[in-house]
C-alpha cells in the first residue's frame, strides 16, 4: 500500500461557483488530512467570490492550508496523487511528465455527484491511457455505500449542533436579515432558469416568509443589504457569503433552495429541508439525475409528502405539468425537517469522500 503525502487538484470552472466550491473544499479537506495540496484552477476570480482573501492577480499563493495556483499553460504535477476534477482534460505535456515519473502518480477523475444507478458500477473503474503508461480511475461522489460519499469536514456536524438559538440570532443580526418569529426563513440560490417569479408570487400570498437571496442570483431580488416587502413576503439581499458562513445560513433557514453540487451537498449536511435545482443540461439530461435523486431521497417520506417533494422539486427544475406547492411545502416543514435529519444521519454511514479517496489511492498506488 502506497502512502499519499501530496496531491494536485485540477479544476476547470464550468458551473460558476459549484466547481470552484467543491475543489476548494476538497483541497482544504485533503490538507486537513495531512496531505500537501496544490489546487490548480483556471478562474481565480470566480473562486475569489467565495474566498475574498484570494488575490486574483497572483499566480501562486497559500491559504486555507494549501497552495493555490492559476492553471495556465502546461503545469507540472508533482503530487503522488493527481485529481482531475469533473473530467477536466490535462494537457499532453502534463500527462507525459506524469508518465515519466517513477513511480507514476495515482491519477483519479473525480466525477460529478449523481444518484443514478449506473454510478455504482462505474465507481473506482480504471481507464488506461491509449498511449501512455497511465491509468485513470473514476471516483464518483454519491449517496450509497457503493459510491464515494460526500465531502464533510470532521467537525462539521459538531459545529452545526453547537450552533444554538443564541448563535443563530447573532449570526442573522450580523447579516442584517429582518428575521421574525412569525415568519419562516428561506434561502434562495438558483440558476436563471428557475421559476423565481412564480415562487415569489406564491410567497406574497402568505403565510409570512423572509427570503434571503445572494447578490446576482436573480434580478427580482433587492441588492445586497437592502430589504423589500411584498405582501407576506420580505425579500433581503445578501452579499456573497464565504463557504463556512454559507453553512451557517443553511443551518438557520427553515427551507433552502440550492443549486448544483456544492450548495446541495452542504444543504444535506444542514439537516434542514431543501429543494435542489440541478445544473441544466442539454436535452433534459438533468431530469434523469433529478428523478434518480428524488427516488432515493423520497423513499423515507410518507405517501403525502413524497409526491409533494417530487412535484415541487420537478417544477423548480422546469419540467412542465408539475407545480411547486408553496403552501403545501410550508405546512409539511416539520415532517420534511425530520426526514432531512434522518437522511443526514444515513449519509454519515456511507463514508466521507476525501478520506475514502485517499484510502482508494493508497490501495491502487
Amino acid at each position: 500500500m502506497r502512502e499519499m503525502r501530496s496531491a494536485d487538484i485540477f479544476c476547470e470552472v464550468i458551473d460558476n461557483f459549484g466547481d470552484a466550491g467543491v475543489c476548494w473544499r476538497l483541497a482544504r479537506l485533503l490538507s486537513q488530512l495531512g496531505l500537501s495540496v496544490t489546487l490548480w484552477i483556471d478562474d481565480l476570480q470566480r473562486l475569489k467570490r467565495l474566498r475574498p482573501a484570494i488575490d486574483s492577480l497572483l499566480d501562486h499563493q497559500t491559504l486555507d492550508g494549501f497552495t493555490l495556483r492559476r492553471w495556465q499553460g502546461t503545469p507540472v504535477a508533482t503530487g503522488e496523487l493527481v485529481i482531475s476534477a469533473f473530467g477536466c482534460r490535462l494537457h499532453e505535456t502534463t500527462l507525459s511528465a506524469m508518465a515519466q515519473r517513477q513511480p507514476s502518480p495515482v491519477w483519479i477523475n473525480l466525477e460529478y455527484l449523481s444518484a443514478e444507478p449506473w454510478v455504482e458500477g462505474s465507481h473506482r473503474m480504471p481507464s488506461p491511457h491509449p498511449r501512455l503508461p497511465l491509468v485513470q480511475h473514476f471516483y464518483f461522489p454519491g449517496f450509497t455505500p457503493q459510491t464515494g460519499g460526500l465531502l464533510r469536514e470532521a467537525d462539521l456536524l459538531a459545529r452545526r449542533d453547537a450552533f444554538d438559538d443564541s448563535a443563530r440570532a447573532v449570526f442573522i443580526d450580523a447579516l442584517g436579515i429582518p428575521a421574525s418569529a412569525d415568519a419562516s426563513l428561506v434561502s434562495l440560490f438558483c440558476y436563471p432558469s428557475a421559476p423565481v417569479a412564480e415562487l415569489f408570487a406564491a410567497m406574497r400570498e402568505g403565510p409570512p416568509v423572509v427570503c434571503v437571496v445572494p447578490e446576482g442570483v436573480t434580478p427580482l431580488a433587492p441588492a445586497a443589504g437592502e430589504t423589500r416587502v411584498q405582501g407576506a413576503l420580505t425579500l433581503h439581499g445578501l452579499h456573497f457569503l464565504e463557504p463556512d458562513d454559507y453553512d451557517r445560513l443553511l443551518w438557520c433557514c427553515d427551507l433552502n433552495f440550492v443549486r448544483g453540487e456544492d450548495s446541495a451537498t452542504r444543504a444535506q449536511w444542514s439537516g434542514q429541508p431543501f429543494v435542489w435545482q440541478m445544473y441544466p443540461q442539454q436535452q433534459g439530461a438533468h431530469f434523469d439525475k433529478l428523478d434518480a435523486f428524488l427516488s432515493l431521497y423520497g423513499a423515507g417520506l410518507d405517501q403525502q409528502n413524497a409526491p409533494l417533494m417530487r412535484d415541487s422539486a420537478t417544477a423548480w427544475n422546469g419540467r412542465l405539468n408539475h407545480s411547486l406547492d408553496w403552501p403545501g411545502l410550508l405546512a409539511a416543514l416539520p415532517a420534511l425537517q425530520a426526514h432531512a435529519q434522518a437522511w443526514c444521519r444515513q449519509r454519515i454511514l456511507v463514508g466521507e469522500l476525501a478520506e475514502g479517496l485517499i484510502e482508494f489511492a493508497r490501495e491502487i498506488g
